[in-house]
């Protein structure tokens, strides 16, 4: 007789390395050793007969099972959670695991202070903190699989259909040109004036460089991207280096020297910072405890059950 040996552990195993793309990182984020994370995939794939990793490149990849398995891993893993949370005693405050996804380089919430306060009150819950690898649209399609439960990202005008949630923070854009610059001496500059200079910008994917595009679109002003960097507050530098000028939050070149920052004469909607969950899956109680503790603390109000949250995808 045959006794399957897949189990709970095993798909919790394979949707970390599936998610982060790595048996390293998946290593750490479950504090197992990259060993035991190599020997659970590999018995899985055993059992079910198939490869769930094409490992014949530098970074491995999914194969179509894995990528068919994942879906299914998650809605497990997920339902788990919800019967620990279920069964857990009366009283004994909130268990389980809150998965956030955050953009980077986007200090525009406290994220430490924010979380060291939720974990005062709940002890026994576990955070685990993703970064997107390409922008707010990344922590989208994140939340729409289910691999992360809440996410802070950048909406351009609204969320998605498929999540709901609500601003939590905002920046105004600025123009940022080198302080030797012939407009550096002016408050303020229309898109019109920047026509043929070379810019610096995040890539496509993230939310403030739809905005930027946009804004230079509707102003009928053509752009040059000469260069693309993958975090937006190192921005500024590359403008002190004299490599391009800049469209970009305020929040990303505060602090910058020998740069100055010029307010643009459009209306350029500023860039903001949504609290957003999935419409499509169930709020746990620990997922829930964290949003209510954001609707408190943080500077606008989270509308988390509006069906049409707020107008207004760290990437930025």
């Amino acid at each position: 007789m045959h006794y399957r040996v897949m189990d709970i552990r095993h798909l919790t195993v394979f949707a970390a390395v599936a998610q982060d793309l790595s048996f390293t990182r998946a290593a750490e984020r479950l504090l197992l050793a990259q060993s035991a994370v190599s020997t659970t995939v590999r018995e899985l794939e055993h059992e079910l007969g198939v490869e769930l990793f094409d490992r014949t490149h530098r970074q491995i990849r999914l194969t179509r099972a894995g990528d068919e398995l994942l879906v299914r891993a998650l809605d497990i893993v997920d339902r788990m959670r919800q019967i620990e949370e279920a069964m857990s005693e009366p009283g004994t405050g909130l268990r389980g695991t809150v998965s956030m996804g955050l953009m980077t380089a986007v200090n525009l919430v406290d994220v430490p202070g924010l979380l060291g306060e939720f974990h005062a009150t709940n002890p026994q819950v576990t955070v685990q903190l993703r970064t997107a690898r390409l922008g707010s649209s990344d922590l989208v399609a994140q939340l729409e699989r289910g691999e992360i439960d809440i996410a802070l990202l950048a909406a351009v005008n609204r969320l998605p259909a498929s999540l709901r949630g609500g601003v939590v923070a905002s920046s105004p854009f600025v123009v940022v040109v080198p302080a030797q610059h012939p407009l550096a001496r002016s408050q303020s500059v229309s898109l019109g004036q920047l026509d043929g200079e070379g810019f610096i910008d995040v890539p496509l994917g993230y939310g403030s460089r739809r905005i930027s595009d946009d804004a230079f679109a509707a102003a009928g002003t053509s752009r040059r991207v000469l260069m693309e960097v993958a975090e937006i507050d190192t921005v500024a530098e590359y403008v002190v280096a004299g490599l391009g000028l800049a469209l970009v939050p305020q929040f990303a070149a505060m602090g910058a020297q020998d740069v100055r920052l010029l307010r643009p004469q459009e209306d350029i909607p500023p860039f903001e910072v949504w609290a957003a969950v999935s419409r499509r899956r169930p709020l746990r109680r620990a997922t829930s405890a964290l949003l209510d503790l954001m609707k408190r603390e943080l500077v606008d109000p989270l509308v988390a059950g509006s069906p049409d949250a707020a107008p207004a995808t760290n990437g930025a």
